[in-house]
């Protein structure tokens, strides 16, 4: 099994990779939102990669039912349970052996077959300004970039809230980059898995919703956050409030953007 997760470093740099966009989807007990996640980007890139891991709920199911509907779809299985942040494996084990994050995630990577990388998470949904973004990385794939995105955070059952400290994420983690292990790939920082890369940066801006605060279990008590009304008012006072601490990385405009009150995400659930 151990062998069989080796990451081939030289023959994934060197391998021809068609023109195109790989969208990278790490899975684990994401059945609530996958779906979701995978019909929003589906016409916006050339492949979508799942990566399961061991869940206890039907991502691996629900993942297979997705390749069986749409060709674009490929999925992997990762048999191991990775050493997640946070914990001793984490921090003591080497991150470039299976079984770490960090290897879970440049395996991930690896299977990509597209020049370009779309990394997103399995509970993320597309606001429509991610297909104009996506379509200024294809007008300029001769200028390797890493691209940045913008993540509002929707919380509550209803999914009709936001979370009041943690509005939307720092900006980079989902990103676009060109697939090349050389110049872009997964290493241990702190207490984190980050992509490590030696390409400019460029945030393009606000791309998408981030579902994790609407699943089960994720009520106001987790991660000491609360949750307020998704309406422009209190959009624009939460994110005044967080990009005081935390500095809004893009251009465009960071209070209350257009794009973060269309309803037409809904027609992906």
């Amino acid at each position: 099994m151990i062998d069989e997760l080796a990451i081939d470093y030289q023959e994934w740099q060197e391998r021809s990779k068609p023109v195109g966009i790989s969208a990278c989807v790490r899975v684990r007990n994401e059945a609530q939102f996958m779906g979701a996640a995978v019909r929003s980007i589906i016409d916006l890139v050339d492949e979508v990669v799942l990566l399961v891991q061991p869940s206890d709920d039907n991502t691996l199911e629900l993942a297979h039912e997705l390749a069986d509907m749409y060709d674009k779809v490929n999925v992997y299985y990762y048999p191991l349970i990775p050493d997640w942040i946070d914990t001793k494996g984490f921090y003591e084990k080497n991150p470039d052996e299976p079984g770490h994050m960090v290897h879970m995630s440049n395996y991930a990577l690896s299977k990509c077959q597209y020049s370009w990388i779309l990394k997103v998470e399995g509970d993320v949904i597309a606001l429509p300004t991610l297909k104009s973004i996506l379509q200024n990385v294809r007008e300029n794939m001769d200028k390797p970039m890493y691209y940045g995105l913008v993540i509002l955070n929707v919380a509550g059952k209803d999914m009709n809230k936001i979370s009041w400290e943690n509005p939307r994420n720092g900006g980079w983690d989902e990103a676009i980059f060109v697939n090349d292990p050389s110049r872009v790939r997964f290493i241990r920082r702190s207490k984190w898995e980050v992509v490590d890369h030696n390409l400019p940066n460029h945030c393009a801006g606000w791309a998408l919703l981030h579902m994790k605060r609407c699943k089960t279990g994720k009520d106001e008590a987790w991660n000491g956050e609360h949750y307020v009304d998704w309406n422009r008012d209190v959009v624009d006072e939460a994110l005044r409030n967080y990009n005081q601490i935390n500095a809004y990385p893009a251009s465009d405009n960071p209070f209350g953007h257009h794009v973060l009150y269309t309803t037409d995400w809904k027609q992906y659930l």
